[in-house]
């Protein structure tokens, strides 16, 4: 899932009602709560405010399904299967918006500082959940292909 960089657009105006005259009795406005910081979810308050202000209004963009046949006579086909990434290219599974949310409110300014206790580390509901290129491979059972891309480039793409 990504974290849309565009605001959303303003609400398009108010409709002037029926055209018979009648008009909708207004909504009753229900009190929200305010919304306060919750270190349950969030690293630090600077993470939250992260949040509240700016990946809060976002949109999520959906990843999209990626299905072999459709590059059967093309490179990255043959790159795909030869690599074993169709568990990777594979139907995205459903997302919780606001947990995606709070990733990337929580993603910290060192995640890439090997001095940094957090070093490649995301805080999420009260856990430090490993955010590193090889835990991504781990989880999608991958052996390092980028180590093998720069070795021998020519192999990986060869049919």
């Amino acid at each position: 899932m990504l974290l849309d960089t565009m605001p959303r657009s303003k609400k398009p105006a108010q409709d002037a009602g029926p055209i018979s005259g009648k008009r909708k009795a207004p909504s009753k406005k229900t009190s929200k709560q305010p919304v306060t910081y919750d270190d349950t979810k969030f690293e630090t308050e600077g993470a939250w405010l992260v949040y509240k202000n700016v990946t809060s209004s976002r949109n999520i963009i959906p990843e999209r399904r990626v299905l072999i046949s459709d590059f059967a006579n093309d490179l990255l086909g043959h790159v795909i299967e030869r690599n074993k990434w169709e568990t990777f290219v594979a139907t995205p599974r459903v997302a919780y918006v606001e947990i995606v949310k709070e990733f990337y409110a929580n993603i910290h300014d060192n995640l890439d500082n090997p001095e940094h206790p957090q070093y490649q580390q995301v805080y999420m509901r009260v856990q430090y959940i490993p955010f590193s290129p090889l835990a991504i491979l781990r989880y999608y059972e991958l052996d390092n292909t980028e180590t093998d891309i720069y070795k021998n480039p020519i192999q990986i793409c060869k049919k």
